[in-house]
């Protein structure tokens, strides 16, 4: 699905006018509801993938809802160029002209999406919510320039929030991070304090990252041998998905 349409150029270019979202499915018990609300499963609860293009009121679809882009369009070029003329409908409203840091909602979950994007993590902690703001707003306009953009995973939160993350850390700042290739822990690659250069952090960080080149199959295999399950924190309801946990059963302590 992620190679037939959304890592196609056209998409891509296409994807700049609009928030993309990345659902969190089992981890949110409001976007439980919210996807449920489409109804578009044959077993009538949330299943492991939805998609659709919303206006800017984020309640309601412009396009057909489905499982997946295909279930809406014929190839990667339609959807382009469907987002092209939704895009001139809608346009930007931003003071700036810069969006917000696409943050995943918690560094946990953010590790984990990181391990799946095969992408390095940014995190911006601090344990004062002024000073997270401030640094997220610092980091704004570099991670959205040409240099870093599509590059990162994004996360936020305070020091508590790093347990899973091994590496020296300033008391409050920036970390590029790499995820373990089951997406439960990370290593700091590079890091940064808030008055240092964040630019050199993220460039520094990047050129450490070592992207995994194991295949799909190969990966799942390991997981497996490993007893390795990503634990939900909201029931999974997904009748395939479900099936395939209880065959697994409980990750080994």
């Amino acid at each position: 699905m992620d190679r037939s349409y959304l890592s196609q150029p056209p998409v891509i270019a296409a994807s700049r006018d609009f928030v993309c979202v990345r659902l969190t499915t089992y981890e949110d018990p409001f976007e439980m509801a919210f996807m449920k609300s489409f109804d578009i499963t044959r077993s009538g609860e949330v299943e492991n993938t939805t998609f659709t293009i919303l206006a800017p009121d984020g309640q309601t679809p412009l396009v057909r809802v489905s499982r997946s882009m295909k279930g809406t369009y014929k190839d990667a070029a339609a959807m382009a160029a469907a987002m092209g003329r939704i895009a001139k409908k809608y346009p930007p409203k931003s003071a700036d002209g810069v969006p917000p840091l696409p943050t995943a909602a918690t560094v946990r979950l953010a590790v984990d999406v990181a391990a799946c994007d095969n992408q390095p993590l940014v995190v911006v902690f601090a344990d004062d919510e002024a000073a997270r703001k401030e640094l997220a707003d610092k980091l704004r306009p570099l991670v959205w320039g040409e240099q870093f953009r599509g590059r990162f995973v994004f996360g936020v939160g305070g020091t508590k929030d790093l347990d899973k993350i091994d590496g020296p850390k300033p008391a409050a700042g920036v970390l590029v991070v790499e995820s373990d290739k089951f997406g439960l822990t990370g290593k700091v690659l590079a890091s940064a304090a808030a008055a240092d250069d964040l630019g050199k952090c993220l460039a520094d960080g990047l050129a450490k990252f070592h992207r995994s080149k194991a295949d799909f199959r190969s990966h799942v295999r390991a997981g497996k041998q490993q007893g390795v399950l990503w634990e939900t924190a909201l029931p999974v309801t997904d009748p395939m998905e479900r099936a395939a946990r209880e065959r697994k059963g409980p990750r080994p302590e």
